[in-house]
């Protein structure tokens, strides 16, 4: 009986830490936290239509498109996404890691936030990032 209760402590202890990685946080449709997702940019398109298609951790679905009026908010959003990232600027202007458990954004991948119903795609092309608008279904 205590080899199964210590198989079932150890168990749940490695669900645990499996569950809070820090590098792929769980996000559902409700969470403030982002998800990431690999995007080519060949799938982009500015015409408002949704151009991709993505699933969350609780299996709800969500679709990206371009919405030009989100745009004017760009540069607040990719803040807020360096800073969940564990980054911050520093005096001279440039980004700089809190610590080393920092995540790097990485160019062709989408990072969604659900609650902000917004998603920052950084284009390997273009050396740059552009905001996209997030629609739950």
């Amino acid at each position: 009986m205590k080899r199964i209760t210590n198989i079932l402590i150890v168990t749940l202890i490695a669900i645990n830490f499996y569950n809070c990685d820090s590098y792929t946080p769980l996000v559902n449709k409700d969470t403030d936290r982002w998800s990431k997702h690999e995007l080519l940019p060949s799938k982009i398109t500015t015409d408002g239509e949704i151009f991709y298609i993505g699933i969350l951790s609780d299996r709800s679905t969500f679709g990206v498109y371009y919405d030009s009026a989100v745009q004017e908010d760009s540069k607040f959003y990719y803040t807020r996404l360096m800073q969940d990232l564990g980054w911050y600027k520093n005096i001279e202007g440039t980004w700089s890691a809190k610590s080393d458990t920092a995540t790097r954004n990485e160019y062709g991948y989408i990072y969604v936030n659900p609650k902000r119903k917004v998603g920052v795609y950084f284009n390997p092309e273009k050396d740059g990032y552009t905001i996209y608008k997030v629609k739950l279904k």
